[in-house]
Protein backbone atom coordinates (compact mmCIF):
# COMPACT_ATOMS: atom_id res chain seq x y z
CA UNK A 1 0.00 0.00 0.00
CA UNK A 2 3.43 2.58 0.49
CA UNK A 3 4.13 2.03 -3.28
CA UNK A 4 0.40 3.09 -4.15
CA UNK A 5 0.89 6.22 -1.57
CA UNK A 6 3.77 7.16 -3.41
CA UNK A 7 2.31 7.08 -7.30
CA UNK A 8 0.09 9.68 -6.33
CA UNK A 9 1.06 13.45 -6.21
CA UNK A 10 -0.54 15.83 -3.41
CA UNK A 11 -3.50 16.32 -5.79
CA UNK A 12 -4.34 12.51 -5.93
CA UNK A 13 -3.08 12.01 -9.56
CA UNK A 14 -1.06 9.29 -10.51
CA UNK A 15 2.40 11.25 -10.93
CA UNK A 16 3.24 8.33 -14.28
CA UNK A 17 1.23 6.46 -15.96
CA UNK A 18 3.61 3.58 -15.97
CA UNK A 19 2.86 3.35 -11.84
CA UNK A 20 -1.02 2.81 -12.49
CA UNK A 21 -2.52 -0.36 -11.53
CA UNK A 22 -6.20 -1.59 -10.89
CA UNK A 23 -5.41 -1.78 -7.80
CA UNK A 24 -4.33 1.62 -7.28
CA UNK A 25 -7.70 2.76 -9.24
CA UNK A 26 -9.59 0.96 -6.99
CA UNK A 27 -8.26 3.04 -4.08
CA UNK A 28 -8.48 6.55 -5.60
CA UNK A 29 -12.16 5.76 -6.59
CA UNK A 30 -13.17 4.65 -3.12
CA UNK A 31 -10.69 7.39 -1.18
CA UNK A 32 -11.13 10.22 -3.72
CA UNK A 33 -14.96 10.02 -5.18
CA UNK A 34 -16.46 7.35 -2.74
CA UNK A 35 -17.08 5.06 -5.83
CA UNK A 36 -17.25 1.09 -5.49
CA UNK A 37 -15.82 -0.17 -8.71
CA UNK A 38 -18.02 -2.65 -10.10
CA UNK A 39 -17.17 -4.66 -13.40
CA UNK A 40 -18.58 -2.09 -15.33
CA UNK A 41 -16.77 0.53 -14.34
CA UNK A 42 -13.43 -1.36 -14.78
CA UNK A 43 -13.94 -1.89 -18.21
CA UNK A 44 -14.78 2.19 -18.54
CA UNK A 45 -11.71 2.63 -16.98
CA UNK A 46 -9.80 0.30 -18.87
CA UNK A 47 -11.40 1.39 -22.19
CA UNK A 48 -9.87 4.82 -21.42
CA UNK A 49 -6.37 3.74 -20.81
CA UNK A 50 -6.37 1.68 -23.22
CA UNK A 51 -7.61 4.41 -25.81
CA UNK A 52 -5.01 6.85 -24.36
CA UNK A 53 -2.15 4.50 -24.78
CA UNK A 54 -2.90 3.60 -28.52
CA UNK A 55 -3.89 7.54 -29.72
CA UNK A 56 -2.30 9.49 -26.78
CA UNK A 57 -5.76 11.33 -26.07
CA UNK A 58 -9.01 11.06 -24.18
CA UNK A 59 -11.94 9.53 -25.85
CA UNK A 60 -14.58 11.50 -26.55
CA UNK A 61 -18.06 10.81 -23.96
CA UNK A 62 -20.01 10.11 -27.15
CA UNK A 63 -16.72 7.43 -27.90
CA UNK A 64 -16.88 6.06 -24.20
CA UNK A 65 -20.96 5.28 -24.21
CA UNK A 66 -20.56 3.95 -28.12
CA UNK A 67 -18.06 1.09 -27.31
CA UNK A 68 -19.59 0.42 -24.04
CA UNK A 69 -23.47 0.92 -25.00
CA UNK A 70 -23.82 3.53 -21.93
CA UNK A 71 -26.02 6.45 -22.03
CA UNK A 72 -25.24 10.19 -20.69
CA UNK A 73 -27.22 9.34 -18.09
CA UNK A 74 -25.41 6.00 -16.91
CA UNK A 75 -21.94 7.47 -17.18
CA UNK A 76 -22.58 10.38 -14.72
CA UNK A 77 -24.20 8.29 -12.39
CA UNK A 78 -21.56 5.89 -12.30
CA UNK A 79 -18.51 8.90 -12.16
CA UNK A 80 -19.90 12.19 -12.09
CA UNK A 81 -18.87 13.63 -8.89
CA UNK A 82 -19.56 17.26 -7.57
CA UNK A 83 -17.62 19.80 -9.81
CA UNK A 84 -15.98 16.77 -11.51
CA UNK A 85 -16.85 15.43 -15.09
CA UNK A 86 -17.72 11.93 -15.71
CA UNK A 87 -15.03 11.77 -18.17
CA UNK A 88 -12.34 13.55 -15.80
CA UNK A 89 -12.52 11.60 -12.88
CA UNK A 90 -12.58 8.36 -15.67
CA UNK A 91 -9.67 9.86 -17.06
CA UNK A 92 -8.19 10.29 -13.41
CA UNK A 93 -8.62 6.71 -12.21
CA UNK A 94 -7.06 5.71 -15.51
CA UNK A 95 -4.29 7.06 -14.55
CA UNK A 96 -3.27 9.49 -17.29
CA UNK A 97 -1.80 12.63 -16.96
CA UNK A 98 -2.58 15.25 -15.15
CA UNK A 99 -2.76 17.99 -17.53
CA UNK A 100 -5.23 16.15 -19.29
CA UNK A 101 -7.24 14.84 -16.97
CA UNK A 102 -7.95 18.52 -16.13
CA UNK A 103 -8.45 19.32 -19.62
CA UNK A 104 -11.37 16.61 -19.43
CA UNK A 105 -13.02 17.83 -16.50
CA UNK A 106 -11.13 16.47 -13.25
Amino acid sequence: MAEQEHALDEEGFVKDPELWSHALAVKMAKEQFNISITELHRRVVEFVREYYLKWGAVPMVKTIRTHLQLSNRQLDEMFKRDTSSSRGVICKLAGLPKMLCIASGC
